[in-house]
């Protein structure tokens, strides 16, 4: 029996139990809400296996922590979140040790501790093989196999179950690792890397083979009131009673679809709680003979479980509604009604205080789309992606299998049946002596039948489509996106994809990433086919303290170069040529400025990109605006200006355009002149900072060196150990995802044709033209401009010229939102780093830190080192980073060149002009204007002799 223990809850004595999590403590005493959001309302705990981030809370001082996968101890101080917490109040998140993350390697890594990761650990560890088994939760077992973390309750036969199946397992020699969080998984040149953070410690593991076994996850379709706190989920509903031996209020309603809805009333029952109507979107069972009978047939035992539950429901009075589906729920700051529709259309308003919603199950798939594994698109019950894998998980990576319920719903004895087969493939590939898989084949065929049969007893009408929701409906959670505001994004920018979407209102950006407003976002853009049409996953898979991952790395000076992703084959699509007097190629912040001003300028112009527009670099932006010489593009001149410091006034000219331009725009760009600090930190720094002054301010750049004093009063969180800095009023931050929208929103509404998907394949000179071949069509035009980023080489060699610009993709890093802590852009003297804070309250770390390729899928992604690096950087300078937590990290494929843009028509090529920076951002506008005044009036006032390709004509290609 659990002691009774007390802790503090907004100042308040509140009582627990031993073994409680804090969110089942605070439930069972009537405490709902949990965090604050933006607009004011309180939200409260959902999913209860640590996915959807609304039960956050600061405790002890430590912000945004998971209350459902906290433990509560005796004395602790929980507090409930606000939207923005304050820094200066809050309490470090990890310790930075000095020492480099530690590595182990085992044979196998099973990630996830439910019934198919037990089967495959115990079967794989008795055959001899070095096992690891990973789970986020204080104790394995799963969802299936909960077990009771107080000792309190006595055991059903579920639970039984699992503890036979933990003790085989242990008894076997797989090793259980449980708190562990997986938060990353890289392909590396020597193999898998799999990064965890375990008792708050990161390490990294080094597997032959990975096993991921990380089940499903409940996605609620989004309706009017599914905020409100006293929402959970049937899943977490049954996490509480199982685990925690609490109930989640005092008159409960489960709705939704399936029989785990059942089975969760029951136990409410059992445990002495009230439910005050079970809701099920499917009919009556008893309307269904052949069905059921069929279900009987296959599993007896099963089937008899179900007409147990439904007998016990009827025997304690609870009115079961068959046919009914959850369509609305009321309350001010907490659950206080239901309203559910029969198929009739008539509605029954039901008094309850909290509501479970059990709508049904996705794949937990972030760690297989990681690693590489193909994925089939699937738009029912709801849309998702599921991975491509045999009977036994493996998938079309040798290395990766995916059992159970992560590769797909099917329940706890197809599960188990996988683990075992999984397991046997594994030995067979590691040359170990092997059991016969042809009974575990033949019960999970089995199974299958009956899942299938389980389902076309239960099938219901497809749920209502998030396009019938009114305007103001909340579809992300995280972020408090509505309805309305992806409908008018959609609308107005022509988006038909849901990473464009992303980028255009945020939805799916939180500390979820997309988990539970990913199937309605792919919903509103359409029909998607494939894996690369929705959101892809990014690092960490689930927040990660700061400086657990910090470490110092080496740098270098400049950007690594990479060798661009192979394209395709593709042919041009035969279409009838269309005609345009300019094509822009590249469809990123440059060219859209320049389609833009062309378009003003009177000009008929077609702006094609090879995916969809803004998605690469501009899309991957950090949105630094930059008017002073970075770290790594100054170096002592020893013969005349660095091309670096020869745009200088360019960017501060267009800075300035930005500024003017920002209100013609039809949303906020969220542009601001900051200033901009670059900081030293030791003498070397300050002595290269003077020099770097000198030469800044005899080309009129407006910036001069500050004190130790003087650093710190501009920028208090700075750490004192800086020893001054080059102050920069001119530099400044935009949102690139809103910027870049903004401006092709521009130039659609001026007349510029935008065209998606137009990868370019051929360009041949006509006459005194081009006709320009895609994958889109064919366009004829007078000019044709290169604005291809970090693909511009390629553009050039359609033509067979040399335009001497290579990939360079970098990685940018972004934070939970806090209160205002950042005032300047920060950046520093030696080192790689950038740092500013996001209107939304984000810290975004970026400052060139090298990315790789994808070696599966061929797109940027950040690399560990980089990763570490870049954070360890960031915290030297601004220690009071160690108390946030890094919620996601990208990459983007920025471009190298000598530093300084390549602008104007080519000397070999009439009326083919080049317009590529990499410094894309910053220079956009004026790289924009300048094209369009050189095509239209074959001059312009800014000198670009000295960014001409010209300057490239001694270079040996």
């Amino acid at each position: 029996m659990s002691k009774q223990i007390r802790f503090l809850f907004e100042g308040q004595t509140v009582t627990a139990r031993t073994g409680q999590s804090v969110t089942a403590a605070l439930l069972q005493h009537g405490e709902m809400a949990h965090r604050i959001t933006t607009d004011g309302t309180p939200r409260g705990p959902l999913c209860g296996i640590g996915a959807c981030n609304e039960c956050l809370l600061q405790i002890d001082g430590r912000i945004a922590q998971r209350g459902c996968m906290t433990t509560v101890t005796q004395g602790m101080d929980v507090r409930r979140l606000p939207a923005r917490p304050d820094l200066t109040q809050a309490a470090p998140l990890a310790a930075c040790p000095d020492e480099p993350i530690p590595t182990t390697t085992c044979d196998v890594l099973v990630i996830g501790g439910g019934p198919a990761g037990i089967a495959a650990a115990t079967a794989l560890a008795q055959g001899d093989v070095r096992v690891i088994v990973t789970d986020e939760r204080h104790m394995a077992g799963g969802q299936f196999f909960k077990q009771d973390g107080l000792g309190s309750a006595p055991c059903d036969e579920q639970q039984r179950r699992g503890q036979q199946a933990l003790a085989a397992m242990q008894e076997a020699g797989a090793q259980c690792w449980t708190d562990t969080l997986i938060w990353g998984a890289f392909r590396e040149k020597d193999g898998l890397t799999i990064g965890a953070l375990r008792n708050g410690e990161a390490l990294y593991i080094r597997p032959r083979f990975v096993v991921i076994a990380t089940g499903a996850q409940e996605r609620p379709a989004p309706i009017p009131g599914w905020t409100l706190p006293g929402v959970i989920t049937t899943g977490a509903c049954q996490t509480l009673m199982r685990a925690n031996d609490a109930l989640p209020g005092q008159n409960i309603l489960i709705t939704g679809n399936g029989p785990l809805n059942l089975q969760v009333a029951r136990e409410i029952l059992r445990r002495g709680g009230h439910v005050a109507a079970l809701v099920e979107a499917a009919a009556a069972p008893f309307r269904r003979p052949a069905e059921a009978a069929r279900l009987a047939t296959l599993n007896p035992r099963l089937a008899l479980t179900g007409l147990s539950q439904i007998t016990t429901l009827r025997r304690n009075r609870v009115p079961v509604l068959w046919s009914n589906r959850l369509v609305r729920i009321e309350g001010q700051d907490r659950v206080e009604a239901a309203i559910v529709v029969d198929a009739r259309g008539h509605e029954t308003r039901i008094a309850t205080d909290t509501v479970c919603i059990g709508d049904g199950f996705v794949p937990a798939n972030e760690l297989p789309r990681l690693l590489g594994c193909v994925h089939d698109f699937r738009a029912t019950p709801m849309p998702h992606l599921t991975v491509r894998r045999d009977g036994n998980g493996a998938t079309s990576q040798a290395d990766t299998f995916v059992i159970g319920e992560a590769g797909g719903f099917g329940g706890a004895d197809i599960a188990w049946g996988q683990g075992h087969l999984s397991a046997q493939a594994i030995l067979h590939l590691m040359g170990r002596p092997v059991a016969s898989a042809t009974p575990w084949a033949r019960k999970t065929t089995r199974a299958r039948a009956f899942q299938k049969a389980l389902w076309q007893l239960y099938a219901a009408p497809p749920p209502p489509s998030p396009a019938t929701l009114p305007d103001d409906q909340i579809i992300c959670r995280c972020e408090n996106i509505t309805l309305g505001t992806l409908r008018a994004r959609i609308e107005q920018d022509g988006i038909t994809d849901p990473a464009t979407l992303k980028r255009a209102t945020r939805c799916g950006m939180g500390r979820c990433q997309g988990r539970f407003c990913g199937a309605s976002v792919a919903s509103l853009t359409g029909h998607i086919t494939t894996e690369k049409e929705c959101v892809a996953p990014q690092m960490p898979v689930r927040p990660v303290p700061l400086a657990a991952l910090a470490r110092e790395k080496p740098e270098w000076k400049g950007h690594r170069r990479t060798v661009l992703p192979t394209d395709r084959p593709a042919a041009i699509r035969a279409t009838p040529a269309q005609t345009a007097d300019a094509v822009v190629v590249g469809a990123g912040v440059v060219g859209a400025f320049t389609a833009l001003f062309l378009a003003q300028s009177g000009l008929r112009v077609t702006l094609l990109d090879r995916g969809p527009p803004g998605a690469m670099a501009s899309g991957g932006n950090a949105g630094s605006l930059h008017a002073q010489l970075l770290s790594f593009d100054y170096g002592a001149p020893t013969q005349g200006l660095s091309p670096a410091a020869r745009t200088m006034p360019l960017q501060k000219a267009s800075i300035a355009l930005w500024e003017s331009l920002r209100d013609t725009f039809d949303r906020d760009i969220e542009m601001k002149r900051t200033g901009g600090l670059m900081i030293a930190q030791s003498e070397a720094d300050l002595e290269r900072m003077r020099q770097k002054v000198t030469v800044e301010q005899s080309i009129g750049v407006n910036c001069s060196l500050v004190g130790a004093d003087e650093l710190r009063r501009l920028e208090p969180a700075l750490t004192p150990q800086c020893l001054g800095g080059a102050w920069c009023p001119d530099e400044g931050k935009i949102n690139p995802l809103a910027a870049t929208l903004a401006v092709l929103s521009a130039a659609r509404r001026h007349g510029v044709q935008i065209v998606p998907m137009a990868d370019v394949r051929a360009i041949t000179r006509t006459g005194d033209g081009y006709t320009v071949g895609t994958t889109a069509g064919t366009w004829s035009a007078g000019t044709v401009v290169n604005a291809a980023g970090s693909f511009a080489a390629r553009i050039g060699q359609l033509l067979g010229l040399d335009v001497p610009v290579h990939g360079a993709p970098l990685q940018m890093i972004v934070t939970e939102p806090v209160a205002p802590m950042l005032h300047n852009l920060i950046a520093h003297a030696s080192r790689h780093l950038t740092v500013k804070q996001a209107v939304n309250g984000s810290i975004l770390i970026g400052g060139g830190w090298t990315a790789g390729l994808d070696p599966v899928h061929a797109h940027p992604r950040p690399q560990r080192d980089s990763l570490e690096g870049n954070l360890w950087v960031a915290r030297s300078l601004l220690p009071g980073l160690d108390r946030l937590h890094i919620i996601r990290s990208w990459a983007a494929m920025n471009i190298d060149i000598d530093g300084a843009p390549i602008l104007g028509e080519h000397p070999d090529c009439p009326n083919f002009y080049n317009a590529v920076t990499s410094n894309g951002y910053t220079l956009a506008p004026m790289m924009g204007r300048i094209t369009a005044d050189l095509i239209v009036n074959r001059s312009t006032p800014t000198d670009i002799s000295p960014f001409t390709i010209a300057r490239f004509a001694d270079r040996t290609p």
